[in-house]
């Protein structure tokens, strides 16, 4: 069976520019893929398949299953929000917010908060190309963050320079994430300013 590159590409509504973009890699890169002339490496396909939300498999045209395809980014049925408490969710209207299945509202950045029930377009990740990045895995827990040396913070601000400045990798210690020039971030504000990653965005 032939490759499904151009097919997931198509699927996912992205073109050369934007894929190339955001896998880093040229145009020309993606159009060898599209056309069956280059396969991806290893941690490409990867990156490729959970972009996707499709197996490795599908895209080397081994399987037709789409497997978990966009799993991660569908839209999820608040019935569903009191068993995610303390968890991240993306919400279009507001981004990444902290679900509080206590006071049965969901927290977003400068505190803001919005009822189950208004809610709209609730999703585990948000979908591709609706920020300036996509993430590989989930919004790391907050009970796990002293689990790690070290994560890959994206704070939460509306000012996408200062979000760029303070992105970045910080070790992390008993009550906050601090980077090497000493920025940190307490982990009382996970959630509202912050989200931290095991893996760089």
């Amino acid at each position: 069976m032939p490759y499904r590159f151009k097919e997931a590409r198509l699927k996912a509504g992205l073109t050369t520019v934007q894929l190339a973009q955001k896998m880093g890699v040229t145009q020309a890169a993606v159009s060898h893929w599209d056309a069956g002339k280059k396969v991806p490496g290893t941690e490409t396909l990867y990156k490729l398949a959970d972009l996707y939300g499709v197996t490795i498999d599908y895209l080397l045209g081994r399987s037709s299953d789409l497997g978990n395809m966009i799993t991660s980014t569908e839209i999820l049925d608040a019935s569903t929000l009191p068993a995610l408490h303390g968890k991240p969710v993306w919400v279009s209207e507001f981004g990444w917010g902290i679900v509080n299945s206590i006071q049965k509202h969901v927290i977003f950045m400068e505190g803001i908060t919005v009822p189950f029930d208004e809610l709209q377009e609730l999703r585990v990740l948000p979908p591709s190309f609706t920020v300036g990045y996509h993430p590989y895995s989930t919004p790391v827990d907050h009970e796990d963050l002293k689990k790690y040396a070290q994560l890959w913070i994206e704070p939460i601000l509306p000012d996408s320079f200062s979000r760029d400045e303070l992105r970045g990798w910080y070790k992390i210690h008993a009550f906050y994430a601090e980077n090497e020039y000493g920025t940190r971030f307490l982990f009382d504000t996970y959630g509202s300013k912050w989200l931290a990653f095991e893996q760089k965005l």
